[in-house]
């Protein structure tokens, strides 16, 4: 049929329909690519934002237990510390009531609370609640055992009985006896909170059934499969997020979000969770469809620029020659063979004129003398 087609179509059809047909079917092509490096440039994009998230998400994490460890350090080898353990004297520590708010004020991170502890991890004094103490914590205090186990300094993540914690803990020696540890506890939340205000990116703390199985409040925290959800910042954006949750390591996007999981580990290197991370790409996508228009537009605005000059070279040097041919064939035909057939060129078309007129020649040779 389409063989059929160009057989019996005009010069001008023959040159045109090829042209429209390629001209569409390069437009698609580039629309197509288009997309799919778009796709690429935003998967890319968006596992380097969540990567650099992930690793500021660290950073804090860091910084917080760098800063515990520390402050329990210098508390560790305060003399009066040491005393009100050996002496079982808690008034010795009230003075930490006051340095817990003036650390508060120097760090810009509230909620601080620094914990003595004595042998193997029972609560001594709290700077921010003094009057409750005596409790043996040794249950869901793991890093506080750690200290009193090894007499070295611990920090990290901790996942509470009432929340996740960062903390450093120092342990609080005399000679080779072991008095009791002193620790820094900083709130994890807040971090997640400054995640979202530094680099816009949203998170959902999932946090694993058994490391939480001491928790109050696992009892009424959501199930989500072998998790239990801790925190949130965007709640909307829950169930989006949570698909993220099976494939860690590996960004997805949907619904213009890119999302990711990565794993929490606490102190011990133990993983205890999941962190989901996600990143509003609609920003991203909105400048590279602006680009990608003006792609568009580029080359849809080139190829008929093309296919003008293209149409217009055929016209002059082709359609128009013939069609001068066609005239002066059809009067030779006639009996008219005194005009001379114009060769206005070298190419094919210009050879044929020369041997129409040479035949033209001939024929009136042939009708001269049969005169």
């Amino acid at each position: 049929m389409v063989g059929r087609y160009f057989k019996n179509a005009s010069l001008i059809e023959k040159f045109v329909v090829p042209n429209v047909i390629i001209l569409v079917v390069l437009i698609a092509s580039v629309a197509a690519v288009s997309y799919y490096l778009l796709q690429e440039q935003l998967r890319k994009q968006a596992e380097e934002t969540l990567n650099n998230g992930y690793k500021l998400f660290l950073e804090q994490i860091k910084t917080r237990e760098n800063a515990g460890l520390s402050v329990a350090y210098l508390v560790s080898q305060d003399p009066d510390v040491k005393k009100a353990f050996k002496s079982k004297n808690r008034d010795l520590l009230y003075k930490y009531v006051k340095v817990r708010t003036d650390l508060e004020t120097l760090t810009g991170i509230y909620d601080l609370r620094l914990h003595f502890l004595a042998p193997v991890a029972i609560s001594f004094f709290r700077s921010w609640n003094p009057e409750r103490f005596g409790i043996d914590v040794s249950k869901f205090r793991r890093i506080i055992v750690t200290v009193a186990e090894r007499r070295a300094p611990q920090k990290g993540i901790e996942i509470g009985l009432r929340r996740a914690i960062v903390t450093g803990a120092y342990p609080v020696m005399e000679g080779n006896e072991y008095l009791g540890a002193v620790e820094l506890i900083t709130p994890f939340n807040p971090i997640l909170d400054d995640l979202k205000g530094l680099v816009g990116m949203d998170t959902v703390v999932l946090i694993d059934k058994k490391a939480a199985a001491h928790a109050e409040w696992a009892v009424k925290a959501e199930k989500i499969g072998s998790y239990l959800l801790y925190y949130e910042t965007n709640p909307i954006l829950r169930e989006l997020m949570l698909k993220a949750k099976d494939k860690p390591e590996t960004v997805i996007v949907v619904q213009n979000y890119a999302v990711m999981a990565k794993p929490i580990f606490d102190f011990s290197r133990r993983n205890v969770g999941l962190l989901l991370m996600g990143y509003d790409l609609t920003p991203v996508i909105d400048s590279y469809k602006q680009i990608g228009v003006y792609i568009l537009m580029f080359v849809f605005v080139g190829l008929i620029f093309s296919f003008f000059i293209s149409y217009m070279i055929f016209k002059k040097y082709v359609e128009d020659p013939i069609n001068t041919l066609i005239e002066h064939t059809e009067r030779i035909s006639m009996g008219d063979v005194d005009q001379k057939i114009p060769i206005e060129s070298r190419d094919e078309i210009g050879r044929l004129a020369e041997a129409f007129d040479r035949m033209r020649l001939s024929i009136k040779k042939v009708m001269d003398l049969l005169k």
